[in-house]
Parts: structure tokens; sequence; C-alpha cells
């Protein structure tokens, strides 16, 4: 069976966790103490981008949104083959110069996403057939959404150039705060509340956008901590890229990039 129904922990050779499977994280069990005895959680895995349909026609273009579980192993869930993502949306998007494009991105997702959005998790499930022929009591929940940073600041509805984990004022040299991590992760039950208390404005203080973010009203998600890495903009497009560009400028300047060039290339890969 390609399927985990439940959380657990596997320890390494020296008493350490591994983790290697979504229902390895402490998310997952950290979630299930706050559903009913016997619940099974459906982490809900989203992922989207913008696609590029035609130059003609005021050079459209829509933002197609994948869905997959995290109950689904990983060595399934990537291999394409498999079918592990579905696609259930398209997206349109607003012409250029068009006002309020997040807020309509936000609107069009709340809709494809309001079962999760609704979910009593203090109530009894949904209850689905699942591989293993049982019926299970099932809590769908969004988990994870993976996309590059204009995505996840769009997301997070922060302002660009800021974090959309913690608080770290932007430009703020990296690896220089004086606080724990802890201390300055995004607190999105205070965030949630100032709307409330008709102190919307005090978010621009946080970097936030002073508007209700839809994502705060689903049962157990914070909107800030989504992310997971995204190999190709990430990290091959952005860390590497940005490596390769700081080593050409150090070497051109003092002419050894060939002597660099032939050490490279002599290493056994």
């Amino acid at each position: 069976m390609n399927l985990d129904f439940e959380p657990v922990r596997l320890p390494d050779s020296e008493g350490r966790p591994i983790y290697s499977k979504m229902n390895m994280g402490d998310w997952w069990w950290d979630t299930q103490d706050h559903l009913p005895a016997g619940a099974t959680i459906v982490p809900v895995i989203c992922a989207s981008d913008m696609t590029h349909l035609t130059n003609f026609s005021d050079d459209q273009h829509v933002r197609p949104l994948y869905l997959t579980i995290g109950n689904i192993r990983n060595d399934i869930r990537r291999t394409v083959r498999k079918h592990g993502w579905t696609l259930v949306g398209l997206i349109p998007c607003p012409l250029k110069g068009a006002k309020n494009i997040d807020e309509a991105w936000h609107s069009a997702v709340g809709t494809v996403l309001s079962q999760q959005r609704h979910l009593d998790i203090t109530g009894p499930g949904l209850k689905l057939d699942c591989a293993d022929v049982f019926q299970q009591k099932c809590y769908p929940l969004l988990a994870v959404w993976v996309g590059y940073y204009p995505k996840q600041i769009m997301i997070a509805q922060v302002s660009y150039g800021s974090s959309p984990m913690c608080e770290i004022s932007k430009g703020a040299p990296m690896g220089h705060s004086t606080f724990p991590p802890l201390d300055i992760s995004r607190d999105q039950p205070n965030y949630s509340e100032l709307p409330k208390d008709n102190h919307i404005d005090a978010l621009h203080t946080f970097g936030v956008h002073p508007i209700r973010n839809q994502f705060w009203q689903y049962p157990r998600c914070n909107v800030y901590r989504l992310w997971q890495p995204d190999k190709l903009h990430q990290l091959l497009l952005g860390l590497v890229n940005d490596r390769l560009h700081w080593l050409l400028k150090y070497l051109k300047p003092r002419n050894v990039k060939d002597q660099f060039d032939n050490l490279f290339t002599s290493v056994l890969l």
C-alpha cells in the first residue's frame, strides 16, 4: 500500500528522529492532537504558477492550481507516470494594469478550496473509502503550498522584499538578528485579531498588507508556515545561480577564471 494514515516516529542509530516522509514530521503529530480520536488527517498540498497561453487576445495567462495529498508516499507522488498530482482549476489572470489582482486570486482559490476552509475539526469529518477497503474518518487540512517567492508573498499578503515566515525587517542583513528564531516568527493569531479590534493599519508595522487574509480562516493552517523549498526557483535558479554569478565576478577581474575552469573540469564527479 502506498498510503500513510497516521503519524510515525522512527529514530536513527543515535536516537534522533528521521524525517523522510510527511507523516514523520512534527506538523502531523501536532495536528493529530487537536482532532477527535480515530481521526485520519489528509494533508492537502497545493502548487500553482503562472502559465502563458497566447500573445494574442491581450496576452493571456492563467494560473493552474494543482493538488495532491500528503498521505501518498513521496516516491509515488513525485513520479510523473503515477499521476499523484491533479489539476483542480485554471485561475484566470487579470489584464495588465488591473487593480486588486491579489484579492481576485484569493477569492478564486477560496472558492476552489471552500470545503477545507469550512471544515469543522471538532465534528465527525468526512467518511471516505480508502485503499485498505475500510472507511476512514478523514479531515482534509491545508498543509503545504509549493511556490516560488512572488507566489509566497501573494498568499501571505506581505510586502515585497519581506519574509513570508518571519518579522525581520526588509533589507536587514541575514544572520545578524539578536532574537531567537521563534521570537520573530510571524504570529498569525495576533495578526487575525488586529482587524477585529479596528487596528488593521497596525499590520503595516509587520510588513503585512492591511486586509483580512482568507487563509487565516482555514482550520489548523498557518499561512506563514506553508512554504516548502522550490527546487527550481529557490535552489537552482536562486541560490546556485546567485552563487555562480558571484563566483564569476570574483574570478574574472583576477584573471583566474581559466585556471579555475581547468581545475573544476579535472575533478572526478
